[in-house]
């Protein structure tokens, strides 16, 4: 969204309206995850995020509920998260269904750990037609968590979570069809579900894609896409950055102007999709004696 586009919206939130609070809340969340080098500013609109998602959560907006008490921040008290989540339950909202139970109870968040209780409301939640809960059912299967692992069911659920949409499970059965875990290895689509994965901002997706590029397994060995997916996978990389995983010698192949036309086809894809810009990686002089 632009300045301006923000501005209007925060006109209307501030008016009382409830949809644009909540907007208001997930634009400055958004804004908050992405700004990876301002540790005081992602701090200090997380803070205005959880301000707009209380506004319209007591106004009983479930979403608001939801998301004040889902997102990955201490917004709130364990109890209070608690019961946020349940009176969205209330409100006929699947979302909060899986966040109860990955949350409270395979994650064991705030001591409230039951296998048996998570996966029951996980698997309620994907009856419910929730793309996430097929993830975190097909993690439940794959780790044997409330039931006995098994890689074919948990490549199941993860397939079904793939198929309606959901980016994580598309990573998910990427890598089980890359290696022929739980079911029959099929490199080429494994490249499918990790672009699809990629194309919606998932980073292990997108670094997973760039592997696949720079290898040539499953695509034509490509430099410039390798790059260009593994810049935008480090943009929301947490920990160790997708780059460090690519063998120096590739990069050592490219070309300055391979190098330049992979950022800027990064960076036409991030500022597409909202994303701070990425700078070309520092090349890696070739060493004396190298071929």
């Amino acid at each position: 969204m632009t300045t301006a586009e923000v501005s209007g919206l925060a006109k209307l939130a501030g008016e009382g309206n409830t949809e644009t609070e909540l907007m208001m809340g997930l634009t400055m969340q958004l804004y908050a995850e992405r700004m990876r080098y301002d540790p005081q500013g992602r701090a200090d609109l997380y803070k205005l995020s959880a301000h707009w998602f209380r506004k319209a959560s007591e106004k009983g907006s479930a979403p608001a509920l939801y998301f004040l008490a889902a997102s990955d921040l201490p917004l709130m008290s364990c109890e209070e998260a608690f019961k946020s989540l349940d009176k969205a339950i209330s409100l006929s909202y699947t979302p909060a269904i899986t966040a109860m139970g990955q949350l409270f109870y395979m994650d064991g968040r705030c001591g409230k750990n039951d296998y048996g209780k998570g996966l029951q409301l996980l698997r309620k939640a994907a009856e419910g037609g929730d793309a996430e809960a097929y993830y975190f059912t097909g993690i439940a299967y794959e780790q044997g968590r409330g039931v006995v692992a098994d890689q074919i069911e948990a490549t199941k659920w993860f397939l079904k979570g793939a198929q309606k949409g959901d980016a994580s499970s598309q990573n998910s059965v990427g890598i089980n069809f890359a290696e022929g875990i739980g079911t029959r290895k099929n490199v080429e689509e494994s490249v499918e579900w990790f672009r699809k994965g990629a194309e919606q901002g998932n980073y292990e997706a997108a670094c997973n894609l760039a592997l696949h590029y720079m290898r040539g397994q499953g695509v034509p060995k490509n430099y410039i896409v390798s790059l260009m997916w593994g810049l935008i996978a480090d943009v929301n990389a947490t920990e160790i950055g997708c780059l460090a995983e690519i063998d120096t010698m590739d990069l050592l192949q490219m070309t300055p102007a391979q190098v330049a036309e992979a950022t800027e086809r990064a960076n036409a894809w991030l500022k597409e999709h909202h994303y701070p810009p990425t700078e070309a990686p520092h090349r890696v002089e070739q060493p004396v004696g190298a071929l």
